[in-house]
């Protein structure tokens, strides 16, 4: 039990100093200590902005060149559809009322023909034709054309 005590006794006196304050020598060294610290710090924060600064540059480069690769895609599928699309439009017009129709219907037929020859001889545009056939005759489009 003495024994305890000594030791609590001689630890006590050895934490004693732990108790005291910092003084203005000690502040103004643990002050020069952190400004030493952070001089390299604020160095590599400057590093790493420069470098956020030029990925962002190249990220701008990168985001133009798929906008310009979009849309050079998007002018190659329109021009697709008309290089397509407008044979196949005007091939549609070309076509006189068929003779399935004149079998069917041989009085609605000849009266769609000869307004669609009427209507050619005056100059209309092939699309406007079939569709004054359609109107003044009652024969479906399609079968104008077919």
């Amino acid at each position: 039990m003495k024994t305890i005590l000594v030791f609590s006794i001689l630890f006590s006196l050895i934490a004693l100093p732990a108790l005291g304050e910092l003084t203005d020598a000690d502040l103004n060294q643990i002050r020069l200590i952190v400004k030493e610290e952070i001089k390299p710090l604020k160095t590599d924060i400057n590093g790493l902005k420069t470098d956020v600064a030029r990925l962002d540059g190249r990220l701008t480069g990168v985001e133009k060149q798929v906008t310009d690769a979009t849309n050079v895609t998007y002018g190659f599928i329109a021009l697709i559809v008309v290089a397509i699309g407008i044979p196949a439009w005007h091939r549609s017009f070309e076509t006189q009322p068929s003779k399935d129709t004149e079998r069917e219907n041989p009085d609605t037929f000849a009266e769609a023909e000869t307004v669609y020859k009427s209507a050619i001889a005056n100059g209309e545009p092939r699309h406007k034709v079939a569709s004054l056939t359609s109107q003044e005759t009652g024969v479906p489009i399609r079968q104008i054309w077919e």
